[in-house]
């Protein structure tokens, strides 16, 4: 089989940050997205690219008052209070998309929808951590049931899991598997991206994954369709590569960073393997251009491999029905 080129987004807004960031230090980047969006997909069209978009069920309502009424069942109860999600916090979400730029983006997704080519998938309801401690299997469960229903009643359908910090764990796979999920994204197959709570997190593991984003030395993290069935059931799309947004600082190592990136998608393509490069769009919100400027870069490169070697690109639920064909012979 020829090799793929995957791209997912991680569309989670204030949500996916609020624990780490404050309001006023990333209002830019957030506010940003309303001017990347539109601007990514016509980029995306340009170059016929279809990309998964991950979103946080939270973004999905029209108003405080359906969002609320939407909430699991049963929410986590995190020992570090700030990830959880209290009615004191749902006292500064505004009452709409129109005054809360942070908090809601339907009108975002529905203009994903709009294209007809991309696939939408979940990122949990609430941005849930599943490796934190207070997290337990009765309210991921809850979570992904919130997000089943709100899926249905926008009649979206989700095959696709991408878990938030990428944290996951045997327990959690398997309850998606029985909630009817088809996949997810695994992280690389290296000490430096395995997945970990924040706790465990350290600062050798980021600047490692800092210097790896320039200069190769973690592996180029392509994969064989044969590698991609996970014990659980699920197919694993893991990823290949986190797109780091551009940083004036060190504008001087962008060629590096081109090349890393572009160097492990010609491997891919070169030995009919699957290379999976994601991002959040948040990460674009700030340096809009200069950003859009290098994904046009790697877009380029990808239709050069795809004219040599047929190296198309793939949303992660069609990768699934690739595996299943190739299996099933």
């Amino acid at each position: 089989m020829n090799g793929a080129f995957v791209i997912s987004l991680d569309f989670e807004l204030y949500w996916g940050v609020r624990d780490s960031k404050t309001l006023e230090h990333y209002k830019e980047n957030l506010l940003g997205v309303r001017d990347v969006m539109p601007r990514l997909l016509k980029l995306l069209n340009e170059y016929n690219i279809k990309a998964t978009f991950a979103t946080v069920g939270l973004l999905s309502f029209e108003n405080k008052e359906t969002l609320i009424a939407g909430l699991p069942e049963t929410l986590p109860s995190y020992t570090n209070t700030a990830y959880n999600l209290t009615p004191e916090y749902l006292t500064h979400v505004g009452h709409s998309e129109t005054e809360d730029k942070y908090h809601f983006a339907a009108s975002l997704i529905q203009h994903i929808l709009h294209e007809g080519v991309h696939e939408i998938a979940s990122h949990t309801f609430t941005h849930y951590y599943t490796l934190e401690e207070g997290a337990t299997l009765e309210s991921f469960k809850a979570d992904i049931e919130a997000y089943k229903k709100r899926a249905h009643a926008l009649s979206i359908p989700i095959n696709t899991i991408i878990f938030p910090r990428n944290q996951y764990n045997n327990e959690s796979l398997q309850a998606c598997k029985e909630a009817g999920f088809l996949g997810f994204r695994g992280t690389e197959d290296n000490w430096m991206y395995r997945t970990l709570s924040r706790k465990q997190e350290t600062r050798w593991r980021r600047l490692a994954r800092l210097i790896d984003a320039y200069w190769n030395i973690s592996g180029t993290h392509c994969h064989d369709w044969t590698e991609l069935k996970d014990p659980s059931g699920l197919y694993n799309i893991p990823s290949s590569r986190f797109l780091r947004p551009y940083s004036a600082k060190l504008k001087w190592l962008e060629s590096f960073r081109l090349s890393r990136i572009t160097n492990a998608m010609t491997h891919a393509a070169m030995n009919g393997k699957v290379f999976h490069l994601w991002w959040h769009p948040h990460n674009f919100g700030k340096d809009i251009q200069d950003n859009l400027n290098f994904l046009r870069s790697i877009l380029e490169h990808q239709q050069t491999l795809y004219k040599i070697y047929g190296f198309e690109s793939r949303t992660m639920n069609k990768c699934y029905s690739i595996i299943n064909s190739y299996e099933q012979r």
